[in-house]
């Protein structure tokens, strides 16, 4: 006789054989300041689930093959609060399967709480976080794929000393930064990496809240201070004030770089003409060239949404859904303690090289500097390694970056 325990185990483990499908959660800001980069990051989860699917989906043992995945999000307004609350409804009355990240670092350490209420694992993307930080949440679930500041910090000192080492002339430096975590942290050791490295002349270091919309009073001060090199760490919508406002008063440094996602959103792109965004430096996470796969996405993207400069959020989202996957189907199952432990522990083959993490964060992290040139973000200096071993790095795809750039008038 079959006992009762064995029929009900065997009625649920046919139930989750017959699913057609895994949900992941998550928020993502579709409005509020973050808006600009939260669709950003929306269109390579969409990408990203459909490359997964094409697949016929994840492929996970316990179920008994591949079963494709849908996407359940809501819109967080890019309010750390109503983030944490959503993602508890996500986990207790949506129950969805497994979640994904939101946008941006003060919404990513907002939902720690949620997920460590729960349990559940999940690889913060656009996220800019220390290893110190991970230390003093004590979180085991969280795992991060964005360059911490300090990796960020040491790639940008070390881009501007190989300028200013080919024209000693720039001596002038003014950092302004917006008051978040991810930009305060990045100007933070920017600053002391130049200064370390002994590049320039640190003559402004200032900052403004992500909300404002006029800084002209900080730029007049920045102008007043003549500096050869502005490095202005924005974060999404708040750079379309910066720049505008640079631009009317006429700030006209020979470098000017906008360290935040903002600048090379679709937003931006379309925002501002081509005369205007030339000679401008940011930096993104990846490049097409890196990796075919990267490139397929490329194309995808821009069949999709007609614009090809590299938005700083894509490569990190990509990296996140490529080790996401893995780390599922090496788990063989749904089970977050399970994927978890393969976080944990083990590498990753993706296109961006094998990853792992060393203390929750991604131990070889990526930056590359792009310059808009006719048009397009064109690459033009690389730096890999996790701080202390952040060094320049080279690639067939590089180019040579243009100097002066161009006065507004």
């Amino acid at each position: 006789m079959v006992s009762i325990s064995i029929l009900i185990y065997s009625y649920q483990y046919q139930r989750q054989l017959a699913r057609d499908h895994i949900t992941i959660g998550f928020t993502i800001a579709l409005s509020g300041s973050g808006a600009p980069a939260g669709r950003e990051q929306l269109r390579a989860y969409e990408i990203c689930a459909d490359w997964i699917n094409s697949q016929g989906g994840l492929y996970v043992r316990d179920l008994g093959g591949r079963i494709p995945i849908k996407l359940k999000y809501y819109d967080d307004g890019s309010d750390p609060s109503k983030a944490r609350s959503l993602y508890e409804k996500l986990v207790v009355e949506d129950k969805v399967d497994l979640l994904w990240a939101p946008w941006g670092t003060s919404i990513g350490l907002a939902i720690v709480p949620i997920l460590d209420k729960y349990n559940i694992p999940v690889i913060l993307n656009t996220q800019t976080i220390s290893e110190y930080t991970v230390r003093q949440l004590g979180s085991k679930n969280i795992f991060v794929t964005f360059s911490d500041h300090e990796s960020v910090g040491m790639a940008l000192a070390l881009f501007i000393k190989k300028i200013v080492s080919e024209h000693p002339e720039l001596k002038r430096i003014a950092i302004l930064y917006a008051e978040a975590d991810m930009s305060v942290g990045h100007a933070m050791w920017t600053r002391r990496f130049l200064e370390d490295l002994g590049v320039g002349e640190i003559v402004f270091y200032g900052s403004y809240p992500v909300s404002a919309t006029d800084v002209r009073g900080l730029l007049l001060r920045i102008n007043d201070r003549d500096p050869d090199i502005l490095i202005a760490h924005t974060l999404a919508g708040d750079t379309f004030v910066v720049l505008s406002q640079i631009i009317e008063i006429n700030l006209n440094p020979k470098l000017l770089i906008l360290g935040g996602v903002g600048a090379t959103t679709s937003a931006f792109y379309s925002r501002f003409d081509n005369r205007t965004k030339e000679g401008i430096i940011t930096w993104s996470t990846w490049y097409p060239d890196i990796h075919p796969t990267l490139k397929e996405f490329f194309n995808i993207y821009y069949a999709k949404y007609g614009y090809t400069p590299i938005n700083a959020q894509l490569g990190v989202v990509f990296l996140s859904c490529f080790i996401f996957k893995e780390a599922v189907e090496k788990a063989g199952s749904l089970d977050p303690n399970k994927i978890r432990d393969i976080l944990m522990r083990e590498r990753f083959n993706t296109p961006f090289g094998a990853i792992w993490f060393e203390n929750q964060i991604t131990a070889y992290p990526l930056v590359i500097f792009l310059q808009y040139q006719g048009g397009l973000a064109k690459p033009v200096f690389m730096a890999s390694g996790k701080y202390p071993n952040t060094k320049a790095a080279d690639a067939p795809f590089l180019v040579s970056y243009i100097y002066p750039k161009p006065t507004w008038s």
